[in-house]
């Protein structure tokens, strides 16, 4: 806008429109071009600097087409803000009316206060969704403030109304030099609390004026390279933090307290059902609006690894509820169980990049292991036994949770290192479960090196004995760490926990390896032969 008086000034004294607009002015009047200096030499009286204004916000039908005098991504950033309910109040000394454009394109129509009239018939603030205070006023009307005896001072109704704001609300300031704007910066001197924290964004080192009120407010600053990144960065990080803790308001500790009253008593079987199948439902819901909003987010290490993020953030209630319903799920319990892991790992491939399609299946197997964990964990054996045999997958490709949801089956490997940015390991996503998701022993685990190990150990000879069965050999099968680490403890402790026990140990006893401890011996040789030929790394 300053440029383009600048331009107007040539021209009424005669002069070619200059390159350069700012570098004539200089040239010609020995300082710098002045908005407010500038519109007061074209213009004497509020009206007619306000005709000379509308021509500058109005966009003609070829702007559009360019983009022009529309709204920036900071203003649709912020309407973004507000309908997320984290921003309420936004405060302009602007004249256009892009901020109100950009609410509107998200369903939002503010309440809109440009005259010290509107102050005094506007609701309390405590009652609008959103307020836009324009305190210079709007290009449409008259009254607007532009040159430096106008910005002196404020209509006393306006004053009090600001005055209000800057005690009750937080400040995040944007765009502002605090040079011109004399009323504006009173306010803010004469603001007695601090209730709350005020950032303030720059390109560069603040002026003197600015850096008087950084430390009048006690403010925090923030170096920015344009509205735009800041308010865009911002908004992506807030949806990121609001997917991370999107949930019931129940905790985890009340959902599983809940979980165990219903499972106790027949009276609430429906209610156990329901409990588990909403929750999974949610989950579903919530990473069905993650995959549509990312979907054509092209994936890199630093995305990925926070969609893993989400999903383990996701699915923490529906895990704990899984690891306690199969940990004391009686047989005639366990179909809500069954149903819930079935549901998740019902992921249809679509159109989209290959890593965000591969890491579709990861809650199916982060809770299809926290239902395992918890069955092993109460010697649940006729549970975990089903939990393996859980149909998944469609048509010809159709299979069972053993080995589709086995995570080194499941999703490939240099997709799955992407969630952790240590990238040597071999069996990332065994890994993260052993050192952070399911790090603390429970039960029965307290005997082991850690609970994934034994598991996958689990895992890997269920599916030798299955093949053995079905085909009379196996040439694979599905590892974990111990497969890469040489945790040999982690199999053969087992082996000797079975040895020892004979006939007698429980997963026998439950009618695994047909019940005959001679049958389980001939898969442990199985699954040696197998460990020693196939290079796991």
């Amino acid at each position: 806008m300053t440029l383009d008086l600048v331009k107007r000034i040539a021209v009424m004294e005669g002069e070619e429109v200059p390159a350069d607009s700012a570098e004539w002015y200089r040239t010609r009047y020995g300082k710098e071009p002045e908005y407010s200096a500038l519109l007061d030499t074209l213009a004497k009286s509020p009206a007619e600097r306000r005709a000379i204004l509308h021509a500058l916000f109005e966009p003609t039908a070829d702007e559009r087409e360019q983009g022009l005098k529309l709204p920036t991504e900071a203003h649709r950033a912020i309407a973004k803000l507000v309908a997320s309910g984290h921003i309420r109040l936004i405060i302009t000394t602007n004249f256009d009316r892009l901020m109100e454009l950009a609410l509107q394109d998200e369903g939002i129509t503010p309440t809109v206060i440009s005259t010290a009239d509107a102050v005094i018939g506007a609701a309390p603030i405590v009652h609008q969704r959103c307020v836009v205070l324009k305190l210079h006023g709007d290009y449409l009307d008259d009254r607007i403030k532009n040159t430096e005896e106008e910005l002196a001072s404020y209509d006393h109704e306006l004053d009090g109304y600001l005055d209000r704001i800057l005690d009750e609300f937080g400040l995040i300031i944007c765009g502002w030099s605090g040079d011109w704007d004399i009323a504006l910066r009173a306010a803010i001197e004469r603001t007695k609390s601090r209730r709350y924290t005020t950032y303030w964004t720059a390109k560069g080192k603040p002026s003197e004026r600015a850096a008087k009120l950084i430390t009048l407010r006690g403010a925090q600053v923030i170096e920015i390279a344009s509205a735009d990144e800041f308010f865009g960065g911002l908004a992506d990080k807030v949806a990121s933090l609001d997917e991370l803790n999107a949930g019931p308001p129940l905790s985890v500790a009340i959902a599983v307290a809940s979980l165990k009253r219903f499972m106790a008593d027949p009276v609430h079987r429906i209610r156990f059902h329901d409990l588990l199948i909403n929750e999974t439902e949610r989950v579903l819901a919530i990473n069905a609006a993650m995959l549509a909003k990312d979907a054509e987010v092209r994936p890199d290490v630093v995305s990925a690894k926070r969609r893993f993020e989400q999903y383990d953030a996701n699915t923490e209630i529906l895990r704990a509820l899984l690891y306690n319903a199969a940990y004391w799920a009686e047989p005639h319990q366990v179909e809500p169980i069954e149903r819930s892991v079935r549901m998740l790992a019902d992921v249809k491939r679509a159109d989209g990049y290959t890593t965000w399609q591969e890491m579709r299946i990861y809650p199916a197997v982060v809770c299809f292991y926290a239902a395992c964990l918890g069955a092993i964990a109460g010697a649940n054996w006729a549970t975990f036994q089903r939990l393996l045999q859980i149909p998944v997958g469609h048509g010809k490709s159709a299979s069972t949770s053993l080995p589709e949801l086995v995570a080194y089956h499941a999703i490939e490997k240099g997709t799955a290192k992407l969630i952790d940015d240590k990238q040597a390991w071999y069996f990332p996503l065994s890994e993260h479960f052993a050192r952070r998701l399911f790090s603390q022993p429970r039960g029965r685990f307290e005997d082991y090196d850690t609970e994934i190990d034994r598991l996958e150990v689990m895992f890997a000879l269920v599916f030798v004995d299955q093949q053995v069965r079905d085909t009379g050999d196996v040439a694979y099968m599905p590892v974990g760490r111990f497969a890469a680490y040489h945790l040999d403890s982690a199999y053969e402790r087992l082996f000797a926990e079975a040895e020892a026990a004979g006939e007698n140990w429980p997963p026998l006893k439950s009618g695994m390896y047909g019940g005959s401890i001679d049958r389980f011996k001939t898969v442990t040789i199985r699954f040696r032969q197998i460990l020693g030929k196939r290079p796991y790394r």
